[in-house]
């Protein structure tokens, strides 16, 4: 159950959503369509290796019905980086 857009980058954009099965809030990264899937999927599952507390755990990697690629990974809500600094 997708909410809103939290944000946009060069690759993916971030959905706020709610994985309805495990009743749990996550963040969808869906890569946009200029971007490289190949990287996307690449990135995804070094991502997904790396045990780090500043690292967000990945649920689950797969594509959409209309084939983009996306990524479900731990919500985590807090001020961005940019923000930070901005303070």
């Amino acid at each position: 159950e997708v909410h809103s857009e939290i944000n946009r980058g060069g690759m993916g954009k971030i959905l706020a959503a709610r994985e309805l099965e495990l009743d749990r809030e996550v963040a969808i990264k869906v890569l946009l369509p200029e971007a490289n899937p190949r990287r996307f999927i690449r990135e995804s599952k070094i991502t997904a290796k790396l045990p780090h507390p500043n690292i967000p755990p990945v649920y689950k990697l797969g594509h959409l019905e209309d084939g983009s690629c996306y990524l479900a990974m731990k919500r985590i809500n807090g001020n961005t980086l940019a923000e930070l600094i901005k303070d």
